[in-house]
């Protein structure tokens, strides 16, 4: 394998042969699908109040992470200082919920969403054991769902795509006493920090899924009045220690998260920046036996900003051996992705 310094990437075919049964995936492959779910797009989408479009011009920042984390510090510097608190937090419960309309709002329309596209993201991911997703929206699950629709076309075949994200019981209820896979050959799906298809039932601490592998989960959000049963499992606070503490109410989430820091295999990183908002997933990444990751970087960038993220990324795994590779030679982010426009 050829050896790389300095602001070069290797391309993705130099090091795929070194095996990797393990992926975690983040917004970067979103991103790539659709436009729309970018930082920008999702913030021009955010029907925000005044107070949070106050918050993000005097930050100078489109980034929703960045707005809650102030947000957050901001609280906790009141109430450490005896000063109420209310108009921080319900201006963080807006924000954060305007972020998670936003995400629905700015969705790629299944009908924009080319056949070819889902069967290249789905055919990718069955090469894993292990994908741990970050990614918000539906791209991962409305591909896996067009794949498995056509099984039965081809049920005599050997390439069908197996994925199971462990949603399994009666109502699509997940059972974290109920988690064995025992056949060969299938992908172990994690959505580390929801989806939009994920739901918790705040009275039973039950998580689930809602199933369908068209469009209409983009209508979802609409069933989560105030009086209803369940709200979104979606994981979207500022801070590292906020997402932790969100996790960690969450049976199916606490699981996915425990299952990454269990994981010694050599994984890939895709789309994921691994930021200070992120540490808890970098924590889990670190834990375990020494091992090889694979970091997507994107070639924009200039050679010295590519080198100091190098070290950045390095730093954050010392004790691993950090490959570096162009996001644009792998199969999740090449052209051929991009839903139609």
């Amino acid at each position: 394998m050829k050896v790389l310094h300095g602001g070069d990437l290797s391309s993705w075919d130099d090091i795929v042969s070194c095996g990797w049964p393990a992926l975690l995936v983040g917004n970067g492959l979103s991103i790539n699908v659709w436009k729309g779910f970018a930082y920008d797009a999702l913030f021009d989408a955010a029907a925000l109040d005044e107070a949070a479009e106050s918050l993000f011009s005097a930050l100078d920042t489109n980034n929703f992470e960045q707005a809650l984390e102030c947000l957050n510090s901001a609280a906790v510097a009141l109430r450490a200082l005896g000063i109420d608190s209310a108009e921080v937090d319900s201006t963080y419960e807006s924000t954060r919920d305007a972020l998670l309309k936003a995400v629905r709002d700015s969705h790629v329309k299944w009908n924009d969403f080319k056949p070819d596209a889902h069967t290249r993201i789905a055919k990718e991911l069955d090469r894993y054991s292990h994908v741990f997703s970050t990614c918000y929206d539906l791209s991962i699950y409305w591909s896996l769902m067009w794949e498995r629709s056509k099984e039965d076309e081809r049920r005599q075949m050997e390439d069908r795509v197996r994925a199971k994200d462990f949603f399994w019981g009666k109502g699509g209820v997940f059972d974290p006493d109920d988690v064995d896979i025992r056949e060969r050959g299938v992908t172990r799906l994690y959505y580390v920090h929801g989806a939009l298809h994920l739901w918790q039932a705040d009275s039973t601490s039950q998580n689930g899924k809602w199933a369908s592998s068209d469009g209409k989960l983009l209508a979802l959000l609409e069933q989560y009045g105030p009086d209803s049963l369940r709200r979104p499992l979606f994981v979207s606070e500022g801070t590292s220690a906020a997402k932790l503490r969100t996790i960690r109410q969450s049976p199916y989430l606490s699981f996915c998260l425990e299952r990454l820091r269990n994981s010694d295999e050599n994984i890939v990183v895709f789309g994921h920046s691994l930021s200070v908002q992120d540490t808890h997933i970098v924590e889990a990444l670190d834990r375990g036996n020494p091992r090889k990751v694979a970091i997507s970087m994107r070639p924009s960038m200039k050679s010295d900003a590519i080198i100091q993220e190098k070290a950045r990324l390095c730093a954050l795994l010392p004790r691993h051996e950090v490959q570096f590779f162009d996001s644009t030679s792998h199969p999740l982010g090449g052209p051929e992705l991009k839903a139609r426009i």
